[in-house]
């Protein structure tokens, strides 16, 4: 099963079929330098989620392998994207950057043509698909 981008803007009622749904996530998170804990990333999008910002979720096997938040700044057509993480066993295999062009291509369907990189690692992706 490929990898399979999936946007979620709260954890109990969304269109992922998993009980454990939150419970992975913030297991994701655990590993991301970018929050001290995933307690503390799963905090950060339940208000992010309140504000209508978006969590986007690379699906493999029926569980997340990658997250990255897609956020409103109140620009026309533009998201900031931040705060992605891979599941370590996934990182060094090219999945950041597909997942990326993912999350980029539904957006640019809602007509949001502008990117933000929230970090350099999201920059040089987008920076590789010409999105910024």
């Amino acid at each position: 099963m490929p990898l399979e981008s999936v946007a979620i803007n709260n954890f109990e009622n969304n269109s992922i079929d998993d009980p454990e749904l939150k419970l992975r996530v913030e297991k994701l998170y655990d590993s991301s330098p970018e929050f001290a804990t995933g307690r503390d990333a799963l905090a950060f999008f339940e208000k992010a989620f309140a504000k209508g910002d978006i969590l986007y979720l690379g699906m493999f096997n029926e569980k997340p392998i990658a997250a990255i938040g897609c956020f409103n700044e109140g620009i026309e057509s533009s998201r900031l994207l931040q705060y992605i993480v891979l599941h370590p066993a996934n990182r060094g295999r090219g999945l950041a950057p597909k997942f990326v062009k993912q999350v980029t291509d539904i957006e640019r369907k809602k007509g949001n043509t502008k990117f933000v990189p929230g970090c350099g690692a999201i920059h040089r992706i987008l920076a590789m698909y010409e999105l910024i």
